[in-house]
């Protein structure tokens, strides 16, 4: 608590004014001392200087990792700790690291242009997911190359007569991959340290567009990439603080528009890619699936302003576009805006935009303060302008709701945003099925609402979504919940007895707002008998 206070205390825990910007490994280096201490977790530098008297191990062992990336040492003594919420304040920047060019993915013998790299830090499993085995029986299976020496060549025949006469509709599959239907075999990863194994993949195609599966393993939570260079097209895959990258040479040309989803519960991620010409391919073309590499940091991109519109009163919501680019972010991981000084922002994801558009853009609700120092000029963005943005970060589990059945979501302001993907992941999950949701919305006044029309229609077609609005400037005319985050309220809305952790339990809490906020709304959850290891707060 005395931690607590002194983050809350307005004092410049950073050393560096609060302006975040990346940290060079020779800058980390220089920090080295008792009296000026920086320390790096999974890409995220620190300035520990002030928290060295804190440290229940004391500041000696906590020096061991000064001026050095500590996230080995973290993982050895300690790996569960959310040590984002607890030196939040603390923050100076991403750890910047070079990364290896593609080149160095598939070797000197196939120079490939250089790509950026993602990273996503969370727990992944191995599970090669059985896919489309109904469809694959029926369709005779293509010829597909496979260059990579973890994988097999599969020889099939050309599409069968039949298939080919069945070409005429655009949106009918009329070929697919058998070899992704065979019966996959479980690889758990254990440790983070343990490369994971090449990716695998399967395809399938209509006239007019050509679609790759990807397979990362149940809920191992993946941010993906995918971009076309010179023809050539890469996906990239990030889990678990490594990219894994996927070469693809088409048979024929493919246009430069590319569709990315991803699908959580599975772990599979799809790259739609039109073809330039329609026609039927005898096969995907040339695939080489490149060597896990370690990944620190990653590099901006440069995306393009795709839309504009209004989430609230004050809130902007813009649509980034990367050209040639197709960018998802894993569930709960934010975004980092570069215009002048950095700032975090987590994406909606598909859905929460005004037309509900499903398509590759990164869509994000900005708040507007008038003495904000980067709101003001993203508030003011106009289709066609450009901004630098990089990511994914963050340190969410999607393995940690693996057995949950009642989730509740405690948001204040755009503290909902982490939120919206979550919620979308939860209420169609089939193993476990999820039995409620409790959403507890706070803000200032009515207008400062966001979503509020998208979780009405989802509550209204789903009773096991419940929402409650509670405002701290609330009008005359409004007859919801009033005040701030109190324990009289959490146990009023959720039941006190739903909150306690038993032995074995199936909820869990996520947190996400203004830094006071969390703190006070974490505090009161363990002090109504909620386990650590079951709420988690997002923090930017």
């Amino acid at each position: 608590m005395d931690w607590i206070r002194l983050g809350n205390s307005g004092k410049d825990l950073t050393g560096v004014g609060g302006r975040v910007r990346p940290v060079s490994p020779n800058e980390l280096a220089a920090h080295n001392t008792p009296n000026d201490a920086w320390l790096g977790i999974r890409g995220r530098v620190y300035n520990i200087t002030h928290y060295l008297p804190f440290h229940p191990g004391g500041p000696e062992e906590l020096m061991r990792g000064a001026g050095i990336d500590a996230t080995p040492l973290f993982d050895k003594v300690h790996p569960w700790v959310n040590y984002d919420s607890l030196l939040g304040k603390c923050f100076v920047g991403p750890l910047w690291i070079d990364r290896p060019d593609a080149e160095e993915f598939f070797g000197p013998s196939t120079p490939s242009p250089k790509s950026d790299r993602l990273r996503e830090p969370s727990k992944a499993q191995e599970l090669v997911r059985k896919s489309m085995e109904n469809l694959a029986n029926c369709i005779t299976p293509v010829r597909k190359k496979i260059s990579a020496k973890s994988e097999e060549s599969v020889k099939g025949s050309p599409p069968s007569k039949i298939m080919q006469s069945l070409i005429q509709s655009s949106d009918l599959p009329v070929s697919i991959s058998r070899r992704a239907a065979a019966n996959p075999g479980k690889s758990l990863e254990k440790s983070s340290d343990v490369a994971p194994a090449p990716l695998r993949f399967d395809w399938i195609q209509t006239s007019s567009k050509l679609t790759l599966s990807v397979y990362t393993g149940p809920l191992a939570n993946p941010g993906g990439c995918a971009r076309i260079i010179e023809g050539v097209l890469f996906v990239e895959v990030a889990t678990n603080g490594w990219v894994r990258t996927l070469k693809l040479v088409p048979e024929a040309k493919l246009q430069d528009s590319l569709q990315l989803r991803v699908f959580a519960e599975s772990g599979k991620i799809e790259v739609v890619a039109l073809k330039a010409e329609p026609g039927v391919w005898k096969s995907c073309g040339d695939a080489a699936a490149g060597a896990a590499q370690r990944v620190s940091a990653p590099r901006s991109v440069a995306c393009r302003v795709a839309r504009v519109g209004r989430a609230s009163h004050d809130t902007v919501l813009l649509s980034l576009a990367a050209p040639a680019h197709a960018l998802v972010a894993p569930l709960g991981h934010h975004k980092f805006l570069h215009i002048e000084c950095v700032r975090s922002y987590t994406p909606v994801g598909d859905g929460w935009t005004q037309d509900g558009e499903r398509d590759s853009a990164i869509h994000l609700a900005v708040k507007g303060y008038e003495a904000g120092v980067l709101s003001p000029h993203l508030t003011a963005l106009q289709v066609g302008d450009t901004v630098s943005v990089s990511g994914p970060y963050g340190n969410f589990e999607l393995h940690k709701l693996k057995g949950v059945k009642e989730i509740y979501f405690i948001a204040a302001g755009t503290g909902i945003t982490p939120m919206l993907g979550l919620l979308k992941f939860m209420l169609p999950r089939s193993n476990p099925r999820c039995e409620r949701i409790h959403l507890l919305f706070f803000n200032k006044t009515e207008d400062d609402i966001l979503f509020r029309e998208n979780f009405e229609k989802i509550a209204k077609e789903d009773d096991r979504l419940s929402v409650t609005h509670v405002l701290s400037d609330a009008s005359a005319s409004w007859s919801g919940h009033k005040g701030r985050v109190s324990a009289e309220l959490l146990t009023r809305v959720i039941g006190k007895d739903s909150l306690k952790c038993g032995d074995q339990c199936t909820h869990y809490a996520c947190v996400c707002g203004p830094t006071e906020f969390t703190y006070t709304a974490i505090d009161l959850l363990k002090k109504l008998c909620m386990k650590e290891p079951c709420i988690h707060a997002f923090m930017g």
